[in-house]
């Protein structure tokens, strides 16, 4: 009998017949074709996944909703619609001028900066528009003093700025009617 190697314990005849033997390599290690595939698989069901729950997350986080169930919250639609149940149509637009105006926060002095396009359903006479806008700068400038920056940061205190404008100057406009108003520019002094 062979004595045995100090090192590993072997007998040098188990020795040699060891170092004969060829060496068989486990091929699990390796990646094959298959596995690649799944691994891009899971990466892009995660991707689209991620990308699904930022969207649901962000519109959220940012008040948007896409039905409105409620008719008193959907901002007035019903009076924008016609008689087939349509909205009316944008036809034209009307820029005013930028509102600089301080806001009625009693704790600090802030202010809103912002500009307005009103969408009208029909063309209107210039000449009439003209002698109007003045009037309905006042009554945009005594609507935005009277609010509190807490009041219009959101976009539902936006939607709902919207629809009082639209509703005074509608008041004033007889001839011609103010279907959307549109928020062109927009900065609170916090």
């Amino acid at each position: 009998m062979a004595a045995p190697d100090e090192k590993n314990g072997l007998t040098s005849a188990q020795k040699q017949q060891a170092d004969s033997n060829p060496v068989i390599e486990n091929k699990k290690g390796k990646t094959g074709k298959g596995t690649m595939k799944k691994l891009w698989i899971i990466i892009a069901i995660l991707v689209v996944l991620t990308a699904v729950g930022l969207t649901l997350g962000l519109s959220h986080f940012k008040g948007v909703h896409l039905a409105v169930t409620d008719p008193e919250s959907a901002g007035g639609l019903e009076a924008e619609q016609t008689a087939s149940g349509k909205p009316k149509p944008v036809t034209a637009t009307l820029a005013l001028d930028s509102f600089l105006v301080n806001l009625a926060d009693e704790d600090s002095a802030r202010f809103v900066k912002a500009s307005f396009r009103l969408g009208l359903a029909e063309e209107p006479d210039e000449k009439k528009i003209e002698v109007t806008v003045p009037a309905i700068r006042d009554s945009i400038i005594t609507l935005l003093s009277s609010k509190t920056a807490e009041q219009i940061r959101t976009p539902q205190g936006k939607d709902k700025l919207r629809e009082q404008i639209r509703t005074r100057v509608n008041s004033i406009l007889t001839e011609v009617e103010v279907v959307e108003v549109y928020i062109v520019d927009f900065v609170v002094q916090l």
